[in-house]
């Protein structure tokens, strides 16, 4: 039985791989979805998880509790802490309203968005970014991985940051060279996975690889439990909740756009110097359109 005076949701990531797969199901959405826990009932958090309510009890007991009211005390506790951020105490009057107002999509979407920027910078700090970003610096090759709905996010950051990094590669598997082109990852390098939960095989490939070589990892996921915090020497968590079919990129974004502007930061007049010659080399080009040029 396991110590309930613990943080729960330490206590859970710990616990977390020693679990059937229905009761991670229902740990993987206590980690990810903390306040829900918190404020709704078992049979609400169980339709959300998807799982069934005794799975729920099944998991409140496994680790401890007598029953899930006492589970979900504990939830409630780590919200109120005399210690709790602004935005925890926000949450929990927030959700005290069980998000009944009947709000049309477009404000549903727009305050899960939100939502996702708070929660995703709430696990942030400036000391991580920067560390991150040294190690992109420092490597001989900055590799990027974002496959599926996560090449988006794989894209701008080589977009934004080919300048700084001319031997960057954005990876992709085209052709069937997948397999080749991890290959080529050395301890040298740094490498940047982007992968949230269904993960795609050839991403946590990726990690993996990097892993065995030693190359720096950095990885922007969406779970302490993903397969891409295994080993991660920068983990970021990007908070994805959306009210549509596909999980929402906006969190994983603001990490990209951080770890840019850290870089940015980091590289000083070398950085200005190579933006200006870019840009320079984009007007001698006639990239932008100009109102009125004729072209």
């Amino acid at each position: 039985m396991t110590d309930i005076q613990q943080d729960i949701l330490k206590v859970i990531e710990r616990e977390y791989d020693q679990l059937s797969p229905q009761l991670r199901l229902a740990a993987r959405f206590a980690l990810d979805r903390p306040d829900r826990i918190a404020f709704y009932s078992m049979r609400e958090v169980a339709a959300q998880a998807d799982v069934l309510p005794p799975t729920m009890l099944r998991l409140a007991k496994r680790l401890g509790f007598n029953n899930f009211n006492d589970f979900r005390d504990r939830f409630r506790d780590r919200i109120e802490a005399p210690g709790g951020s602004y935005a925890a105490r926000a949450r929990q009057l927030q959700m005290r309203k069980i998000l009944t107002s009947g709000s049309g999509l477009l404000r549903e979407i727009c305050d899960a968005d939100r939502r996702n920027i708070e929660l995703t910078f709430e696990t942030m700090d400036d000391a991580a970014i920067m560390a991150a970003a040294e190690t992109f610096i420092k490597a001989e090759t900055v590799n990027i991985i974002g496959l599926r709905k996560c090449f988006p996010i794989a894209f701008y950051f080589h977009y934004a940051t080919r300048i700084f990094f001319p031997n960057a590669r954005l990876i992709q598997g085209q052709a069937g060279l997948y397999g080749e082109e991890i290959s080529c990852i050395s301890e040298r390098d740094a490498v940047l996975v982007i992968a949230f939960d269904p993960y795609t095989k050839e991403t946590v490939r990726a990690a993996r690889v990097a892993q065995d070589v030693g190359a720096q990892l950095t990885s922007i996921t969406d779970s302490v439990v993903s397969p891409l915090a295994v080993g991660a020497n920068h983990l970021f968590l990007a908070a994805n909740r959306s009210p549509s079919f596909f999980r929402s990129l906006v969190g994983a974004m603001a990490i990209v756009q951080a770890l840019v502007a850290a870089i940015v930061s980091k590289l000083g007049e070398e950085a200005v110097d190579k933006l200006q010659a870019s840009e320079a080399a984009l007007r001698d080009n006639n990239t932008y359109w100009m109102n009125g040029d004729g072209r």
